[in-house]
């Protein structure tokens, strides 16, 4: 036992080491020293049963506790949407609680180990009366289990190989087997792969091998003006075509997010042509999705000659049903353009949520937060919503502001006020003025 134990930790401290190096996020690993005797023996007490013979040679031969954690970042384009969450600790051992009405057979049967984010748990089935019991993972959402080791030793051993991910049930689903987790499965394989491409291969690397830099790209994302500048290199032609066929061949919407933004860091208007004919394929199934041919063309296109394209494209769309501040949000925020809050007058209503968003990210003059307060009601609380975001982020209009006027409108506001957040809102971009706003 001993031999393997440090088998385990040492390929957990490498992993961690491996994951912080490449950028992922990591928490200090947690490996305790042995536990004492009497140590045990209180939590064998406390418990009320003797601990597995396996458990009992982990704890006094080995660790007393163990917690490593890790996580992707955002942006990593992955097989599977994993994170790193493994451990256990003697004296947070305790019996589960399913969330039955009455104490259920099953909260005597298992042992719970460890406890995923989400209310999952690692637990050790004590039915089989075994040395090294086997290992389930429970879901707190449909109450089912999953095998993923006949003993715990197997279970750890194979967790570690896969890269200590767990603990929530979602993580374990695509290894499961018959056996507890697969290790050798297509799955695993491709898992295993991925994983260790992550821990090993970088930017020097893959800068000389445009394939490498492609995966290294899909890794860590391309807003590093490293990673650009490496791009640089190869003719945009042949980055186009590499990014188009990653669009291309991904299964959905959702899964060609990630390719249409490396598309846009390493070419930028070096691709409006492609961008162009996006447009130009009217009646034929959409490569991507509306957000994403509106976000290609903020970032691809002149302003003037992608704005009025998605502008047009939501006035259309308005013939046939009420236009959303979300749907108009997620189609111009990337525009950042002043010509978006004269559209929107036409158009933003009640519910407000999206209208807000879109005003402040707009490139508002002060004229404008003038003019929408002296508006409708609904015209109104966009203004000073917007506004608050703006405080929310040091965002500050542009041109000289009239606090004459601003003022006067934001008394009008306090006074027409009939909620509660309608006056702190007000009140908010007073303290934040001072004078100025009173």
């Amino acid at each position: 036992m001993r031999q393997q134990i440090e088998k385990w930790v040492s390929a957990w401290r490498a992993l961690i080491a491996d994951m912080d190096r490449q950028g992922a996020h990591t928490w200090p690993l947690i490996i305790a020293d042995p536990a004492q005797p009497w140590q045990v023996d209180e939590a064998e007490q406390r418990l009320g049963i003797s601990l597995p013979l396996a458990l009992r040679r982990l704890f006094l031969e080995g660790t007393s506790e163990v917690q490593i954690y890790w996580s992707l970042p955002t942006r990593t384009v992955e097989p599977f949407s994993l994170g790193g969450d493994i451990g256990w600790s003697l004296d947070s051992l305790e019996w589960p609680y399913f969330g039955h009405d009455d104490e259920s057979a099953d909260e005597r049967q298992y042992l719970c180990f460890h406890v995923g984010g989400n209310g999952d748990m690692l637990l050790l089935d004590l039915r089989a009366c075994a040395d090294d019991p086997p290992v389930y993972a429970w879901g707190h959402e449909t109450d089912e289990y999953i095998l993923l080791g006949h003993s715990f030793t197997a279970f750890v051993e194979r967790v570690t190989e896969l890269g200590c991910i767990g603990a929530e049930v979602w993580n374990y689903e695509p290894f499961a087997g018959a056996d507890g987790l697969d290790v050798h499965g297509e799955n695993a394989v491709r898992w295993k792969k991925w994983l260790q491409t992550y821990r090993e291969l970088t930017l020097e690397t893959a800068a000389t091998d445009f394939a490498q830099l492609v995966e290294y790209a899909a890794l860590h994302g391309a807003d590093d003006e490293r990673v650009r500048k490496a791009f640089d290199q190869y003719d945009a032609k042949v980055v186009q075509q590499a990014w188009v066929a990653k669009i291309s061949q991904a299964p959905n919407f959702a899964a060609k997010e990630p390719w249409c933004q490396l598309l846009v860091e390493t070419l930028g208007m070096k691709a409006a042509n492609w961008v162009r004919s996006l447009w130009e394929s009217a009646g034929q199934e959409k490569l991507v999705s509306d957000v994403q041919r509106a976000y290609l063309s903020a970032v691809c296109l002149p302003k003037e000659e992608g704005l009025p394209l998605v502008l047009a494209e939501l006035d259309n769309e308005a013939n046939s049903e009420t236009m959303s501040g979300y749907t108009a949000y997620g189609r111009l925020k990337h525009f950042r353009a002043r010509e978006v809050i004269a559209w929107m007058e036409a158009y933003a209503a009640y519910p407000l949520e999206g209208w807000d968003k879109l005003f402040a990210v707009s490139a508002p003059e002060w004229h404008d937060l003038a003019h929408w307060l002296a508006g409708s009601e609904a015209q109104r609380q966009i203004a000073l919503m917007a506004w608050g975001r703006m405080l929310d982020k040091g965002d500050v209009p542009t041109g000289e502001p009239d606090w004459t006027k601003l003022g006067s409108l934001l008394d009008l506001a306090a006074e027409k006020a009939v909620l509660r957040k309608e006056r702190e809102r007000v009140e908010r971009i007073r303290a934040a003025y001072g004078e100025h706003a009173r």
